[in-house]
Order: C-alpha cells, then structure tokens, then sequence
C-alpha cells in the first residue's frame, strides 16, 4: 500500500485523474439530490442563493483561521467571476435536471471537456496537442449517442450553458498563484456570488420545510466536496491531460438514474458510455 500511495504521489496526472473520478461521484449525488428538490416549489434561485449561503456559512470559520495571505483576497477578480459563472450554471443545472432525465442531462454536462480545451489554450497558454482534440471529439461522439439527438429537449441548451461554465471555471484556476489556499478558493467563490444571488431569488421566494431544508444543508455538503476536488485536479496537470476524465460522471448519474427514478437507459446509452471510457483511456495515455 505505501508503494502504492507513494506511485500516486509521483505520479501527479494520475492522482489528478482520480481526483477529478472521485468529485463526479460525488456530485453524482448532488444531481440527485437537485433532481428531488425539482419536485418541491423551490425555486433555482432560490435554490442557488440557500446553497451558495451555506456553503459560505459552512466555510467561513476556517477561512478566518487562515493566514493573510493565505486568504486570496489578492485573487478577489478571479474569484468573483468563477463565483457567478459557477452561479448561472447552477441555476441550468437545477431547470435542466426538472425537464431531463439525469443521463440525458449529464450527457450534455460531459461536453465540458470539449469546451476546456480550446479554453485552456486560449485562457492559460496552454499547448494542446491534435491528438488531444482527436480523443476529446471521440468522447463527444460518445455523449451523442448516450443523448440521442432524435429525442432533444429545449433544456438541453442549458445544460450546454453549463458544460461552458464549468469548463471555464476550471480552467481559470490555473490563473491563481501556486500554494493557495483550496479552503479560500471554495469560499470566495460562493461569498463573491451571494448577492446576485439573492437578488434574483428574493422576489421569486416560496416557503420550505425541515426536509427541504436538510437537501440543501446535504447539496451544499457535496458540492463543497467537489468543487474542492476540482480546484486540487486541475491546479496538479494540464486540463488537456485530465479533462477526459470528468466523463466518468455519466456512468454514475446513469446508474442512479436507474435506481432512483426509474430511468433505465436504452441500448444507445450504454454504447456511449463505452465510448467515453475508451476516450478516458486513450488520453490517460497521451504523454
């Protein structure tokens, strides 16, 4: 195990790649959790403003711990704009859970990848090689034929909104300062967007119960968790080496979707996923 351990620690890209697994089964959950508050009169901005409160609330007594310039009040522009990019794309990604089936929906959200690349170039100088493209492309075929374009619903182009602010958000990490604070990125993302945030929910409020309550505390828990996931995969190796990897989402959401909802996939759906694992191996091994 510790030869194991100590591999991992090599091997950044690898550890990365986990990390990057490891968040998309987690938010997995929150995509259920999302999909049973669609079922309440919760609004999405609502939604939004409690959860990014929470977070915040959850966070704020350990930010306050952390040194001056641990705390990444330098970064406040970088932060501020991540906060309501992940803001906007959270509010599609609770209308498009309501109107899609959770495979469909996340069929879309794995084009996030796609987007990082391009992104990445162009935010963060990266170099991208073709073949990088190539397997990307080949993932994305891969959530074409898990969506079935036949069957294409007008939520769809807000879970494509989404896919571009995660994409975006991710890459922008790489624009803050090596040895910040994780703790501080997560908190001031959410504490930057709170105002927007209730602006838009305010005067669309409806009252809630314990148990809707204790969804949000849940959601807020998890997301917690994979933004942190992502901020440490994505500030370890280039976005053009693990983004592939954030695919793996699909299969966890299908299989929830199966078990929670009743959403059992056709024949279509697990042909891309196979896809998609193929497109996750074949980029692992680009060097």
């Amino acid at each position: 195990m510790q030869q194991l351990m100590a591999r991992m620690t090599a091997d950044r890209q690898i550890l990365a790649i986990l990390l990057l697994i490891l968040g998309n089964l987690t938010i997995s959950f929150g995509d259920v959790v999302v999909k049973l508050l669609g079922q309440t009169d919760v609004t999405a901005y609502q939604y939004i403003a409690l959860r990014f409160l929470m977070t915040s609330l959850l966070l704020l007594p350990f930010w306050l711990r952390l040194s001056p310039e641990k705390k990444g009040l330098g970064q406040w522009k970088i932060h501020l704009i991540r906060g309501h990019l992940l803001l906007f794309g959270s509010i599609c990604v609770y209308i498009s859970l309501i109107y899609l089936p959770l495979a469909t929906a996340n069929a879309v959200f794995y084009a996030a990848p796609l987007m990082t690349l391009p992104l990445a170039a162009l935010l963060s100088k990266e170099k991208v090689r073709p073949a990088a493209y190539g397997v990307s492309l080949l993932g994305f075929g891969g959530i074409l034929l898990v969506l079935n374009p036949g069957q294409w619903h007008w939520a769809g182009w807000l879970a494509l909104f989404t896919a571009f602010t995660m994409a975006a958000s991710n890459v922008l990490v790489r624009r803050l300062p090596q040895g910040r604070s994780v703790l501080a990125t997560l908190f001031l993302t959410q504490a930057l967007a709170i105002p927007v945030g209730f602006v838009l929910a305010v005067p669309v409020w409806q009252p809630m119960n314990g148990e809707i309550w204790l969804l949000l505390v849940g959601i807020s828990l998890i997301g917690i968790v994979y933004q942190g996931t992502c901020i440490l995969a994505y500030a370890m190796a280039d976005a053009s080496k693990i983004a592939a990897s954030e695919y793996s989402g699909l299969l966890f959401v299908t299989v929830m979707g199966m078990v929670m909802f009743n959403e059992f996939p056709a024949l279509h759906v697990y042909l891309g996923a196979a896809v998609v694992i193929m497109a996750i191996g074949l980029q692992r091994k680009l060097k």
